[in-house]
């Protein structure tokens, strides 16, 4: 993460030389589709997810017109296959394509065949046909797979780079505003046109055709003119290209972070219509109506989140989310009784979930390696989906297997994806605690550092008598990637918990000095993405003969700082001068050991 942060530094120099030339007429100035090039590509895909939600909840209406309100599970379940199929077969050649021929381009022609797939939706709802309107499923679904690798890795060619977090914001916000909206539709117009299935596809053909206007409107994008070719054995192609991930320090745990979510939103999706029969007495058309409200939620935290990240994607804030998320999942299948609890419950679930996805995606987009910034995409698309094709499998097991409520799905669903965000916050371990302490911890304090050493890259030893919980969150909160060793004699049983979610680590050895830091030099060299800080509380130690050997030993290995670490507290009321709030001032004075 250091070369991430030179090369941002060095990004951010270049930036503000230009910023200055362009105001004084030095450089030629963007036009204005340069300038709302991000806006043209929002209004293309918005269009696009409100085409995806709209004509999928139109089968699912005509199918139940047809079948009865008993067949609800199946036809769930069949639909929520057909539409998560594609995304698996297409996504590795998608991401291909994105890295080698234009984006802008792809959008287009991807925007063009949606308009064909619409129209001819028309002629399969006024015949009514079951293989005719699963088909064009297939076609749109397939048509999204490929339009989705070049919808995302476009934004970093669009956007400067420290945009990148509010552009995420405002596509993701925007994305779940056309969930709403496609829902909405296919409800309200189902019953406005009194289940005249053929008039609404009319309507989403004249979506799709604005969709293709505002596509055309998108600045042209260079080709990356990759040689990599189309691999049908595409899911050795997603392997390939998640182990390559695995080099980027933490991206393929926001991928896996940003994957958890569409299992989430599928099964919630899919779930809510039979819970708002099961359980609240509504009919299946109102049920899609209550979905608006957690897809609300998420367009509204998607923009929070957007604005919430200003320097880097807010990953930490991300699992802090999730946990929340699963937590209000659970109380949904609990408290069902209580409907105006629910109807809160489910706006704060969507505003959770867009907290939980914009900073993962952000996060894959902004670190992903650019020349294959489309095919990581891609298999991020690829395990996203992965988790929307088990939601309709877990939908059906649940319903028609082990013959469960609605409600109770919601509660075992809830362990699963609580499961799920503990093992990423697990990976993201530096990242959540590093937010736990600087939005949580470091407000109460009014902190200084003087001549810190933890802003470099290099590991470090700090001699430190009296080592307390606080001073090591105020230290953590300055950068993610340090890692904190103290030594002990004994495990605790709370040093498990410590070490999977935050960025503290014990190393437990007999000898309390020369031991340690033979037992850290071993795992600086081990540590490869992080910066590991020895917390020593035994300074005399390195005045006795016996330690020169081994500081010696260190110094040829690895380069280091051996610094003393002199903290000064002033209590809050010795601070007379604040008039309001005060806060306790903690000083944190570093000095070199020679």
């Amino acid at each position: 993460m250091a070369l991430f942060k030179k090369k941002n530094e060095k990004r951010g120099f270049f930036q503000t030389i230009e910023d200055t030339l362009e105001r004084f007429g030095f450089l030629k100035r963007e036009s204005f589709f340069e300038r709302h090039s991000i806006h043209f590509l929002n209004i293309a895909q918005f269009l696009g997810v409100i085409n995806d939600n709209f004509f999928k909840y139109l089968i699912v209406f005509l199918f139940i017109d047809l079948k009865g309100i008993e067949a609800s599970p199946i036809i769930l379940t069949w639909v929520g296959i057909v539409y998560v199929l594609p995304f698996l077969l297409f996504s590795s050649g998608a991401g291909v394509l994105a890295d080698r021929f234009s984006k802008q381009r792809m959008v287009i022609f991807l925007k063009f065949t949606e308009m064909i797939i619409m129209a001819l939706g028309i002629i399969a709802f006024a015949f009514k046909s079951d293989w005719a309107s699963y088909s064009l499923l297939f076609l749109l679904s397939m048509q999204s797979a490929f339009f989705g690798p070049p919808k995302y890795s476009i934004i970093p060619e669009l956007v400067k780079e420290q945009k990148i977090p509010k552009a995420n914001g405002l596509i993701t916000s925007f994305t779940y505003f056309g969930v709403v909206v496609g829902t909405f539709l296919a409800s309200f117009l189902t019953q406005v046109t009194d289940k005249n299935f053929p008039l609404t596809a009319v309507f989403a053909t004249l979506i799709a055709i604005f969709g293709f206007i505002a596509s055309v409107f998108i600045p042209k994008t260079l080709p990356k003119h990759s040689r990599k070719r189309v691999n049908p054995l595409f899911v050795y192609e997603i392997y390939k290209n998640l182990r390559y991930a695995s080099r980027t320090p933490y991206l393929l745990a926001a991928i896996f972070g940003s994957a958890s979510f569409l299992f989430i939103g599928a099964y919630f999706q899919l779930n809510i219509i039979p819970y708002a029969v099961q359980s609240m007495g509504y009919s299946e058309i109102a049920g899609g109506y209550l979905f608006l409200l957690t897809a609300v939620g998420i367009a509204c935290g998607a923009l929070l989140a957007g604005k919430m990240s200003h320097q880097r994607p807010e990953v930490g804030m991300a699992c802090i989310a999730g946990l929340l998320l699963s937590a209000l999942t659970f109380l949904i299948g609990v408290f069902h009784d209580f409907h105006i609890f629910i109807f809160i419950s489910l706006f704060g679930l969507g505003v959770f979930g867009g907290l939980y996805i914009v900073p993962f995606d952000s996060f894959v987009q902004r670190y992903a390696p650019e020349i294959r910034r489309g095919q990581i995409v891609a298999a991020s698309n690829f395990l996203s989906f992965c988790g929307v094709l088990i939601a309709p499998i877990l939908l059906f097991v649940f319903s028609e297997g082990v013959d469960l409520s609605a409600a109770q799905g919601f509660m075992i669903t809830a362990g699963i994806v609580f499961l799920c965000v503990l093992t990423v916050t697990s990976r993201l371990s530096g990242y959540f605690f590093n937010y736990l302490a600087r939005v949580f911890v470091k407000p109460l304090y009014k902190v200084e550092m003087n001549h810190s050493p933890l802003g470099q890259e290099k590991p470090v030893v700090l001699l430190w008598k009296r080592i307390k919980g606080i001073h090591i969150s105020l230290l953590a909160a300055f950068n993610p990637e340090l890692h904190f060793y103290i030594p002990r004699t004994k495990k605790r049983y709370i040093d498990s918990f410590l070490k999977l979610f935050s960025a503290v680590d014990f190393i437990y050895v007999k000898d309390l000095k020369e031991g340690a830091l033979k037992t850290f030099l071993k795992k600086v060299n081990k540590r490869k993405h992080q910066i590991p800080c020895l917390l020593f509380p035994y300074p005399e130690f390195l005045e006795e003969k016996s330690s020169a050997k081994l500081i010696r030993e260190l110094k040829k290995t690895k380069d280091f700082d051996l610094v003393f670490v002199h903290i000064n507290r002033v209590s809050r009321k010795e601070q007379i001068d604040r008039k309001h709030f005060k806060r306790a001032k903690i000083s944190f004075s570093f000095k070199n050991h020679r």
